[in-house]
């Protein structure tokens, strides 16, 4: 079988339970095509030798995170095949470098507010949408796919308690879950819809922006966020993500648990959270605090 046969079935098997994945699978596997093709084409001819020369010429131009990525996709792709008896060597030979991660910049209460006041209340119609963006992310901790794909059916009527909520569907996990926000971004919202409903898009999508009224990518919420930083004065490079990571850190440093951690952000493993409780420099010092000497 040939390489791009190869990964052509079994991409179609990946995307058969994880969508999501399949893209950024896709994207690796065909350079990894595009360099191994030059010396073998037949998948049944790599070996575990070519993998190594492969992330050694990765290693030139991408960072560690990124080769590690590729080693464990080639050791998932590569698995799938020597299950069926395609391939000559085992996926077990492919191990991930280890490497340092950076610190992940976080957004602060302090930073949020400072993005807040760098946008008019009463600007554009673009400012709205922005102001809105900042308070959603910063309010639920939706990644930035769940935000870009909300629509107007999400959501839902006001509650007993003045609240509305939206239902919201992880690319990880395929699944809905409900995201809840504060008066003040319901009362941004309530102003948005007032415009959003009598506007002449044909979209479906709650968020739509510029002049031809099209809804909003993640693309652009990132943009966005750069330039909402340089208005605010924000000497951080931060991301629609680091709003989720702000979320996380502002609950546990006010006394929340893993557990509500995981219900916020929606996690489906509550390995995922614990992850957040290594990242709160803190809560990290109020808990070891308790445990020194005087």
């Amino acid at each position: 079988m040939d390489i791009k046969t190869a990964i052509i079935k079994y991409l179609e098997w990946k995307e058969s339970h994880t969508t999501s994945a399949c893209d950024r699978y896709k994207v690796r596997l065909d350079h990894f095509k595009k360099y191994i093709t030059k010396y073998k084409n037949q998948l049944v001819e790599i070996t575990g030798d070519d993998i190594v020369s492969y992330h050694k010429f990765m290693e030139r131009s991408y960072s560690p995170s990124t080769v590690a990525f590729s080693a464990r996709i080639l050791k998932n792709f590569f698995g799938f095949w020597h299950g069926r008896r395609k391939v000559n060597f085992s996926p077990k030979e492919i191990i991930p470098m280890r490497f340092i991660t950076a610190d992940r910049e976080v957004v602060t209460k302090h930073d949020f507010e400072d993005m807040n006041e760098a946008l008019s209340i009463e600007g554009t119609y673009d400012e709205l949408v922005k102001r809105l963006v900042v308070n959603l992310l910063w309010d639920t901790g939706m990644r930035v796919s769940e935000l870009c794909e909300m629509t107007l059916d999400s959501i839902s009527e006001v509650d007993e308690n003045g609240l509305r909520t939206a239902k919201v569907r992880s690319r990880k996990s395929m699944r809905y879950n409900r995201v809840v926000w504060s008066k003040r971004t319901d009362d941004l919202l309530t102003h948005y819809l007032g415009i959003r409903i009598c506007s002449e898009s044909d979209s479906d999508a709650l968020l739509i922006g510029g002049r031809l009224k099209r809804p909003l990518t993640t693309r652009t919420v990132q943009r966005w966020i750069r330039e909402i930083c340089d208005l605010a004065l924000i000497d951080k490079p931060l991301t629609p993500h680091s709003f989720r990571h702000g979320k996380a850190h502002e609950m546990l440093d006010n006394g929340a648990n893993v557990r509500d951690v995981q219900a916020v952000l929606r996690h489906v493993k509550p390995e995922s959270s614990f992850h957040y409780l290594q990242l709160s420099q803190k809560k990290f010092i109020s808990i070891a605090g308790k445990y020194l000497t005087t």
